[in-house]
């Protein structure tokens, strides 16, 4: 039995849109639509870097703005992500957690 990789996550990756699982080896391009709600798999809010507030609501330092977070886009920099927190205030809320975490 082949137990490489199975550690390597520990999160399915989701459509940020209907939460439907996203095979890890699916090759998503700008055109890949969500094949169950038919949106884009290929857009900010599906990318590990979105974070929203952050500058153009990306971690990798985005030098062009995606105005529609949600439509699909061209950017070089997309990974698809993990269904990590997408709002501000899922990662405010993250964030408070991970601070009480170490007050004393």
């Amino acid at each position: 039995m082949n137990w490489e990789g199975s550690f390597l996550s520990n999160t399915m990756k989701t459509c940020h849109f209907c939460h439907t699982p996203i095979d890890d080896g699916m090759f998503i391009g700008p055109e890949t639509l969500c094949e169950k709600c038919h949106m884009p798999l290929h857009s900010c809010v599906n990318c590990v870097y979105y974070e929203p507030g952050a500058y153009h609501d990306c971690h990798e330092g985005a030098e062009e703005e995606q105005t529609d977070k949600e439509e699909e886009n061209y950017c070089d920099s997309f990974h698809f992500g993990d269904g990590g927190p997408k709002s501000r205030k899922d990662s405010k809320a993250a964030k408070a957690r991970a601070e009480a975490l170490f007050k004393f």
